[in-house]
């Protein structure tokens, strides 16, 4: 390979890899345990899909990066486990969550958030 092909490559390989998260969703994954942390935006989650490896507790950091307040609870068959509440922009709140293994709803119950797109799963194995 020539030089100029190599460095054509890397200079390919950084871009790829620096592209920035500018658009919301994606999936994490972290431990039973562990920790996930979540950026709110009007109206979307970043990440959209958190899987957990075993049951547990699972620490959540929000960034409220929007411009509106913001808060992120856990639901099953709509039953509140816990979460944050509600919190203005650019601050952050933290909650911890028991989950046992099964398929959980993230979502921001601030006004009409969730049904503008601002909500996630949370899967537990």
């Amino acid at each position: 390979m020539t030089r100029s092909a190599l460095t054509l490559a890397a200079v390919g390989l950084l871009a790829a890899g620096c592209g920035g998260n500018d658009r919301p969703g994606g999936t994490v994954t972290a431990p039973a345990g562990g920790s996930v942390r979540v950026a709110a935006k009007e109206y979307s989650f970043d990440p959209s899909t958190i899987v957990v490896r075993g049951a547990g507790t699972l620490h959540l950091r929000l960034d409220n990066k929007g411009t509106l307040a913001h808060n992120i609870k856990v639901e099953k068959d709509g039953n509140v486990l816990g979460g944050t509440p509600a919190f203005p922009a650019g601050e952050s709140r933290s909650a911890t969550v028991r989950l046992p293994k099964g398929t959980y709803d993230f979502l921001c119950t601030v006004g009409d958030h969730a049904e503008l797109g601002m909500k996630g799963k949370l899967k537990v194995g």
